[in-house]
């Protein structure tokens, strides 16, 4: 008979070992085997053999769930990501009422699909899960450059840990990164500091208005307009900002979590994203692929 653990501070189903192992994961790694079973025991107080406890640590890393390095196990990170898109289409289907499907697109020949999100923080989060997820998933041989344009980067406004993250993540594997910003306020300027490390970040000279973002990487062109009031706002808080010590923080934390009704485009058409990728690199003299 398979062990079964009930333990209420993770939930109230029946869990088992390659549960339990995975709770141990998420929170310390790496782990040897000796070291998982003493959790085993300490934390849901059951005692297994290192032969058991060893045979189902083999069966996770055959199916790709876990990672096996120098006798020590983690968390495949393509596991944990499929994980979490698989946990937030769960919470988003079946706690916000909205019932629209969001697989990523990222393994399909050629598409066009369309996401409705209610805040700009939800959207910045799906934009990052689709980056990643095509990413993860690129050949030695292909392409690593994401573009960038848009009116303003207030991504570390909203979530500058998990900002600087993505980032970090990005450059793990190579990716070149360009920003080009229409704003030319001091908070545009700013910016710089957080992104040029990074990425070639770029003051586009021509002041245009501009309400859409557009991102292009790959096959892929992930787009989105701000809708008119929050842009008006987002607009009056970037301008206003004459010093840092002017910067309304609680004001623009509202702005991006207000809610809305947020159209996000993801296309995956290798002729389109060329010719667009060609076009936004010779704003920044990036040679032709």
């Amino acid at each position: 008979m398979a062990l079964e653990v009930i333990d209420s501070i993770y939930g109230d189903y029946k869990k088992q070992l390659n549960d339990l192992i995975l709770i141990i994961l998420a929170k310390e790694y790496p782990l040897k085997i000796g070291e998982i079973c003493h959790r085993l025991q300490n934390e849901f107080h059951i005692t297994l053999s290192f032969q058991a406890v060893r045979k189902s640590l083999n069966v996770m890393v055959e199916r790709k769930i876990l990672a096996l390095n120098n006798k020590t196990y983690c968390i495949e990170k393509n596991y944990a990501l499929e994980l979490k898109r698989l946990t937030d289409q769960a919470m988003n289907n079946y706690f916000s009422g909205h019932k629209e499907n969001k697989s990523l697109p990222t393994q399909k020949a050629e598409t066009i699909s369309t996401y409705e999100f209610e805040d700009l923080i939800k959207v910045d989060q799906f934009w990052a899960e689709i980056v990643l997820d095509w990413m993860y998933n690129l050949k030695e041989a292909d392409e690593r450059v994401v573009l960038f344009h848009g009116p303003h980067c207030w991504y570390m406004f909203g979530h500058l840990a998990l900002e600087y993250n993505y980032i970090s993540e990005l450059q793990k594997h190579n990716i070149k990164l360009y920003y080009l910003i229409n704003g030319t306020t001091l908070l545009d300027k700013w910016a710089s500091q957080f992104y040029s490390p990074w990425a070639t970040y770029k003051i586009n000279p021509k002041r245009e208005t501009m309400k859409t973002v557009i991102g292009v990487f790959g096959d892929f062109i992930i787009q989105y307009d701000y809708p008119d009031e929050i842009y008006n706002k987002m607009e009056e808080f970037y301008t206003q900002a004459k010093t840092l010590e002017s910067i309304d923080l609680n004001n623009i934390a509202a702005l991006l979590k207000s809610k809305s009704n947020i159209k996000v485009v993801v296309m995956k058409n290798k002729v389109i994203a060329a010719k667009l990728k060609e076009e936004m690199k010779s704003k920044f003299s990036v040679k032709k692929s």
